[in-house]
């Protein structure tokens, strides 16, 4: 196997790996015999366990980021929700990505991945919040509400979805449910068109 496509099959067992038995027990071993290979081997691609786990990190957060950076068109508000919808269609799949992320999350300060995740985090934050401000100038957000708090309610949601599939519950906290949040979000969100306005006297 070629060293590119040797490098990403280590990525995507590395993943499924930490999604199974956590970031502890994703040990060089545990990686070397899923993938194939001798424990030495992994060396030729990565430079020790640490780089291996921060490139999985790097593709998971790529792979749940996904709806940001497709839905690029169409009015903010409109935008705001294919996102939502998006997440929720990720969740709904057998897609092992939810599983990772809290692994990753949850794994001791000694990894030094928390802070990766949480520069990440912070960055998908930023593009929602500038959604906002764009709908904001346009007149289609209400001005003067923190684009950021914003953001904050949108992730909001998708962490419930996240945690209700975690635990088995999303039976309890539906798509239904969770398309209610969203709705619920955006509707205190928009600006009220000229029919919605009231007549000024």
């Amino acid at each position: 196997m070629r060293s590119p496509e040797r490098r990403e099959q280590i990525v995507e067992t590395t993943l499924a790996l930490v999604a199974k038995y956590g970031v502890p027990g994703t040990t060089l071993t545990r990686i070397a015999s899923a993938v194939g290979v001798t424990t030495p081997a992994l060396y030729a691609h990565f430079a020790n366990r640490r780089e291996i786990l921060l490139e999985a990190l790097e593709v998971l957060i790529r792979r749940r980021s996904t709806a940001h950076h497709l839905v690029t068109e169409g009015a903010p508000l409109e935008r705001l929700r294919e996102i939502g919808h998006r997440h929720s269609e990720l969740v709904a799949s057998d897609d092992t990505s939810v599983l990772a992320l809290f692994e990753f999350i949850a794994a001791g300060p000694e990894e030094g991945l928390r802070e990766t995740l949480g520069e990440r985090h912070l960055g998908l934050l930023d593009e929602l919040a500038r959604i906002v401000e764009e709908g904001q100038e346009d007149g289609t957000i209400i001005r003067g509400l923190d684009p950021q708090q914003i953001a904050w309610m949108m992730v909001s949601r998708a962490w419930t979805e996240d945690i209700a599939a975690l635990m088995g519950i999303s039976h309890a906290w539906n798509q239904e449910r969770s398309n209610q949040m969203l709705e619920l979000i955006l509707d205190s969100i928009a600006a009220p068109t000229r029919e919605e306005t009231p007549p000024t006297e």
